[in-house]
C-alpha cells in the first residue's frame, strides 16, 4: 500500500486529514505513529475553525523534516 492509499484508508476510519497525511509520513521523521496521531489531532476540521486544510497542514508539519 503506497502512502496515499494509507493516508485514505486512515481518514475513512476516523482519523482527520492532518492525522491521516502526517502519519503516513511518521518513519521519514523517526517519530513513532501514534505520536503523529496525537501532533496532527488539533489540524483536522480546518484547526477546527474550517479555515485551513488539514491535510495541507499535516503536509506543511513534515515537510521540512522530510526529504
Amino acid at each position: 500500500m503506497n502512502r496515499k492509499e494509507e493516508a485514505v484508508q486512515l481518514f475513512e476510519g476516523g482519523f482527520n486529514c492532518s492525522q491521516a497525511v502526517l502519519s503516513v509520513f511518521s518513519n521519514e521523521l523517526s517519530i513513532d505513529k501514534e505520536m503523529a496521531l496525537k501532533i496532527a489531532t488539533g489540524f483536522g476540521g480546518g484547526a477546527r475553525n474550517g479555515e485551513l486544510c488539514g491535510a495541507v497542514s499535516g503536509y506543511k508539519t513534515c515537510n521540512g523534516s522530510c526529504e
